[in-house]
């Protein structure tokens, strides 16, 4: 397996998995940080309003950054699927089979970038909450915007393959 940041990887690849892996280690310093100041009790789950629906204890802040490390790993293991398995819009021949590999391999890494930006905006929120300051942003505008990211992202390099 390539190192994800090595200097073989491409650079908009590379910058895309370090920023990733900065998010979870500002999710682990976050964690780390918040975590002796905290109720005992936090909200665990809100509503698209905005407002904790569902309580529990402090622990479960583990949650997001163990989310956040699944979703790195899953993310960095499609990489490891062969060329011939992608379903690309174009047929793969040895003469674009590079072009196509790095393609994909970069529309992984920033479908990760912006999740793993979701993932911490959503921490950063959740402690806000916690620790009784109002969360951030309300009524559910983070997961559409996530899903708008997710949907250019993914039309902008299938469109470019």
């Amino acid at each position: 397996m390539k190192a994800l940041l090595s200097t073989t990887v491409p650079p908009t690849e590379r910058l895309l998995n370090a920023l990733a892996l900065l998010l979870i280690m500002s999710q682990l310093v976050l964690v780390f940080g918040y975590y002796s100041n905290l109720p005992e009790r936090i909200p665990v789950h809100f509503g698209l309003d905005g407002r904790p629906d569902r309580w529990g204890g402090r622990a479960n802040l583990l949650v997001v950054p163990g989310l956040s490390v699944f979703f790195l790993m899953l993310f960095w293991g499609m990489r490891q699927i062969p060329a011939e398995y992608y379903n690309q819009s174009a047929p793969l021949t040895p003469e674009n089979r590079g072009r196509l590999v790095r393609n994909t391999h970069e529309m992984l890494a920033m479908l990760l970038f912006v999740v793993m930006v979701f993932m911490t905006w959503t921490f950063w929120n959740w402690l806000q909450a916690a620790s009784a300051s109002e969360p951030v942003v309300e009524k559910g505008l983070p997961i559409a915007f996530l899903l708008l990211a997710i949907a250019g992202i993914t039309i902008f390099y299938v469109r470019r393959a």
